[in-house]
């Protein structure tokens, strides 16, 4: 994936969990339901933030090392050779 749709992509990512735990999508899972003892709301909201982790994680791993590739690395400085001059002998 080009370096511009990664940055373009971490830039929404907060967004999109921002729209993701407002009201009108949390309360589609407020029930008096339990899911293995634990109310489903609970599970959407820690299953939402889970995978905003997970993804923000593969993103920014993602833009380092898709940086490093597109970064040549520097040459190492070396000092101008030494040039023997005739009269140093004398």
């Amino acid at each position: 994936m080009p370096r511009q749709k990664l940055r373009d992509a971490a830039f929404i990512l907060p967004f999109f969990g921002l729209i993701l735990i407002m009201p009108p999508f949390v309360d589609i899972f407020f029930s008096t339901r339990l899911l293995g003892g634990i109310p489903g709301i609970l599970l959407y909201i820690f299953g939402v933030w889970t995978m905003l982790i997970v993804l923000g994680a593969i993103l920014s791993r993602r833009l380092i090392t898709d940086g490093d590739a597109a970064e040549t690395p520097p040459r190492p400085m070396q000092p101008p050779p030494q040039q023997e001059r005739p009269d140093a002998d004398r």
